[in-house]
């Protein structure tokens, strides 16, 4: 169990197919090869994708994290469990998809303002030499609070594996 080091996280970062804009993961806390969990945590103060927009109103429509950032959430930290649990590397051409949301429950509004914690766990996985297949369950706390359930599925391919014959 151990926390990748600055360097590493910014190297993720730095080769992630997306800018950094798009990974809103603040800090990752554990990673937890014999569990194939991890435990991270976001800032909800920071600039979000689409809460950045939210006008708000107190009383009607509170300023929130939304729900389109939270499943982003989810696929961040899939392409963490891709990169740090099956040296899925994307300087490497490993490339990422979600495929599959099973489940996903908005248990509570996600104010702006404490953090969120993160726990994402495999549930199982399917890997071959150019092809990763990972299913994952997602919890996410707010203050001790369950805010979010999911199950979903990703797969992770290496060069042009993804393409059909």
């Amino acid at each position: 169990m151990s926390a990748p080091s600055k360097l590493e996280l910014e190297h993720f970062v730095s080769t992630f197919p997306y800018s950094s804009e798009a990974f809103l993961v603040d800090e990752v806390l554990c990673v937890d090869l014999a569990q194939r969990e991890i435990e991270a945590r976001m800032d909800t103060t920071r600039s979000l994708p689409v809460a950045r927009y939210q006008v708000g109103d107190p009383g009607i429509h509170p300023r929130h994290v939304s729900g389109p950032d939270l499943v982003l959430l989810t696929g961040n930290l899939g392409c963490l469990h891709a990169y740090f649990l099956h040296s899925c590397r994307w300087e490497e051409g490993w490339v990422g998809f979600g495929n599959r949301i099973h489940r996903a429950d908005f248990r509570s509004l996600v104010t702006i303002g404490p953090p969120l914690r993160l726990h994402s766990k495999e549930t199982k996985a399917r890997e071959g030499p150019k092809r990763v297949v990972l299913r994952y369950e997602f919890r996410f706390w707010q203050e001790e609070r369950l805010v979010y359930f999911g199950d979903q599925s990703a797969i992770f391919v290496k060069g042009r594996a993804f393409e059909r014959d």
